[in-house]
């Protein structure tokens, strides 16, 4: 039964959760980057690429802080008795990449129809690769998370308890 809870409350999370930090929070993390690329048609390479840089920069550290959540929920539920652990792992990386995943797909479609590059979008692609690279990172390595998501709810609990 917990762990019948723990899968629900995973999907709960990447279907609330996962939207509003793809849709929402990932357009202003990149917002300065796409401020700072200029306006389309009038910007050169260079600044395109800098603004595209802090896009990403700015858009992977807010969705790491969204997989560091996950992941450290997902130890906390593994770990209590009578949960499956090894169920849950592979729910937690589906609820890690496949909000970015279904983001990226629908800003490549909409993209299709400007006439000009939008550096939040192509910034995108670095993002879903951190997030799939930073997935396994926190999960394996959940000492990695404190370094500079500290701030997000539980992440002290990755701490191993001998």
């Amino acid at each position: 039964m917990k762990t019948v809870f723990a899968i629900a409350w995973l999907l709960v999370l990447g279907l609330v959760a996962g939207g509003t930090v793809t849709v929402v929070l990932l357009n202003i993390a990149g917002l300065p980057g796409a401020l700072l690329a200029g306006r389309p048609g009038k910007r050169s390479l260079a600044r395109f690429y800098v603004g595209t840089t802090v896009c990403a920069l700015g858009q992977s550290y807010i969705y790491l802080a969204y997989a560091a959540f996950i992941v450290d929920w997902t130890m906390l539920a593994a770990r209590r008795p009578n949960t499956i652990g090894f169920v849950l792992w592979p729910l937690a990386f589906l609820v890690v990449f496949a909000p970015i995943c279904v983001q990226l797909i629908r800003a490549r479609a909409k993209a299709s129809k400007l006439p000009h590059a939008n550096p939040q979008i192509e910034a995108l692609h670095v993002t879903a690769l951190v997030a799939l690279v930073g997935f396994f990172i926190f999960a394996f390595t959940p000492t990695a998370m404190r370094i500079a998501w500290s701030w997000v709810p539980h992440i002290w609990s990755c701490e191993v308890k001998y």
